[in-house]
């Protein structure tokens, strides 16, 4: 990133606002992917769960060059994200399939629903795009937030809805 934010002040870029850096790591060490100036997704569905200051008065401030005057609280919890995909992605996928969510009873602490691939269609809530859902969990520890994200996938269902059972697998055996 240093060199990034070296190259933008030396071009005389005032930047203020997000810079989302893809990373892929590989066998030759990590390797950038793609830059943009939004929050990746479903990456930003972590974040947000942890981010416990007003986000709204954050990039507020950011693009008013006040950062350093803002109260910037972050959790010590964990967060996980897992996507749920409508069948057939990433290449051609299914539409239009109902969804069914779980009652808000349902929805584990900690747990968080975004829509993604969603929409109403007569009232109802359909499948709309690949990545359809991110059910995402927070907890004390990664695997926590994960066991709450899986739970929180356990809830919900659409006609050929998958999700991946391996999310942060490398970690949690790394933790070991």
């Amino acid at each position: 990133m240093e060199p990034v934010l070296a190259g933008l002040k030396n071009e005389g870029i005032d930047y203020r606002g997000t810079l989302y850096v893809g990373i892929m790591i590989t066998a030759q060490g990590p390797k950038v992917v793609e830059f943009n100036v939004r929050f990746g997704d479903p990456e930003c569905q972590v974040l947000m769960p942890l981010i416990e200051s007003d986000v709204l008065e954050l990039m507020n401030d950011i693009a008013n060059g006040n950062l350093d005057e803002s109260k910037v609280k972050i959790s010590d919890k964990f967060a996980a994200v897992v996507v749920m995909c409508a069948e057939g992605y990433p290449n051609s996928y299914r539409k239009g399939d109902k969804i069914k969510l779980p009652d808000e009873s349902e929805i584990p602490q900690g747990g968080w629903i975004v829509h993604a691939g969603t929409k109403l269609d007569g009232g109802e809530l359909v499948t709309s795009g690949g990545r359809v859902l991110g059910l995402t969990g927070t907890g004390p520890t990664l695997k926590a937030a994960l066991d709450t994200a899986y739970k929180l996938c356990e809830t919900v269902s659409f006609k050929g809805g998958f999700y991946r059972k391996d999310i942060a697998h490398r970690e949690l055996e790394r933790q070991k």
